[in-house]
């Protein structure tokens, strides 16, 4: 590992940054739920000298470090929220709340840029402008936390103009960092599709029209609209996701209800692809003699970091991990992220810190029940994030950003 003041004063924070998460994954709170978690956030920022500023669209907190030259201003965002799911670790900090449980790595996140925050205090003399730290609440929950705090003025009050975030990454190797200039997430659409058909008795089969019948129909012929409809090379999904239906074993029921997701990198082919999907579900439904009706619901677009400052931030992290550890990822991420919000706004630069250890079990993918990370990590994000503000702030005195959003 390089010779880093950040990364060996971020070390010798590894004990704060750990035992913040232990505390949050033990307490987990789902989104728009973040009452403990934003206080325990607003408490740490507030004992570093920061000034802070809590329900920022909801239960969001921000801290910002003010310095003598303040005409620039860089921001560095965590997500709060976790997920309601059960998880099936066996460790101290396991998750005391039943059905709820950080399964995607927030916790780690709010950890690290508590600790990012702390040396960016220590090292505030080398600071030339403003940081803002953003705690953003509700991010795997749509409609996400980040629109309800851009509208309430988290990008202004100083201007920010560049945001940093990162997210933790089992299908990378412990210790590596990846990112992808351009579109680097998907975006994705909620689907809820009613299936109405005849209920019966079982014993009279024929008097019935199906319902269950035709969802079975329509998940297996909605698996071609991707396979034998979108080009290959297209990143798209369509994932059939619950099946809600019937009440007891002898009784054919009216209704049947699939909810799932369409995801692709392409904003606008969400619609073509829940056009597809209408198509599939209404031509099963006449077939079989009943009808249906398909609510889809837009959730978060696409991830669009801004090249320029993609290639700064590889510059910035080769200041902190071997050159070999950087990744320039060459594929999209399926996943969804609000974060977006925040890029269509002002250049942002969303990274990956690889997570995967297969030898300590630290291999699960994310929102999987038995998804946990080697803790270690932590100080090395932490030290990427306090890098990458520094050197953002000195290369906005050089010059200016291209406005490129990815519009």
């Amino acid at each position: 590992m390089k010779h880093n003041p950040f990364l060996q004063e971020a070390g010798n924070l590894f004990g704060q940054m750990r035992d913040i998460r232990r505390d949050l994954h033990k307490h987990p709170e789902l989104g728009t739920r973040e009452v403990r978690t934003s206080r325990i956030v607003a408490d740490y920022l507030k004992h570093l000298g920061l000034e802070v500023r809590t329900g920022v669209g909801g239960y969001g907190v921000v801290g910002l470090l003010s310095t003598r030259e303040a005409d620039k201003s860089v921001a560095l965002r965590a997500d709060m929220d976790a997920l309601p799911m059960e998880e099936k670790i066996s460790v101290p900090y396991a998750s005391v709340k039943r059905g709820v449980a950080h399964c995607c790595g927030h916790d780690g996140h709010t950890a690290i840029l508590l600790g990012a925050a702390n040396l960016l205090c220590k090292f505030s003399d080398s600071i030339e402008g403003n940081v803002k730290f953003i705690f953003q609440p509700s991010e795997d929950k749509a409609p996400g936390g980040a629109i309800p705090m851009i509208a309430d003025g988290v990008l202004r009050d100083p201007d920010v103009d560049g945001i940093f975030s990162l997210h933790l990454y089992p299908d990378l190797a412990q210790g590596t960092v990846g990112i992808k200039p351009g579109f680097s997430t998907i975006s994705s659409a909620e689907f809820i599709l009613n299936i109405i058909g005849k209920g019966s008795h079982v014993a009279t089969p024929h008097e019935s029209v199906d319902p269950v019948i035709m969802a079975g129909m329509v998940i297996t012929a909605g698996q071609t609209i991707v396979s034998r409809r979108i080009d290959p090379l297209d990143p798209t999904i369509i994932s059939f996701c619950t099946v809600h239906g019937g009440t007891a074993s002898n009784i054919i029921p009216e209704e049947v209800t699939l909810t799932g997701t369409i995801r692709t990198l392409n904003p606008e082919k969400r619609e073509e692809l829940a056009s597809r999907l209408d198509e599939v579900a209404q031509g099963v439904a006449r077939s079989c003699g009943g009808t249906c009706r398909l609510k889809v619901k837009m959730e978060y677009p696409a991830v669009f970091n801004h090249p320029e400052l993609v290639a700064e931030f590889m510059e910035s992290a080769a200041n902190v991990v071997p050159a070999d550890n950087l990744i320039d990822m060459q594929s999209p991420s399926m996943t969804g992220e609000d974060v977006s919000y925040f890029h269509q706004k002002v250049p942002g630069a969303h990274w990956l810190m690889g997570t995967s250890n297969p030898a300590m079990n630290f291999n699960y993918p994310l929102h999987s029940p038995f998804f946990d990370f080697d803790e270690k990590v932590m100080p090395l994000g932490a030290a990427i994030h306090a890098t990458c503000a520094i050197d953002f702030l000195i290369n906005r005195q050089k010059r200016r950003l291209s406005q490129n959003f990815g519009h």
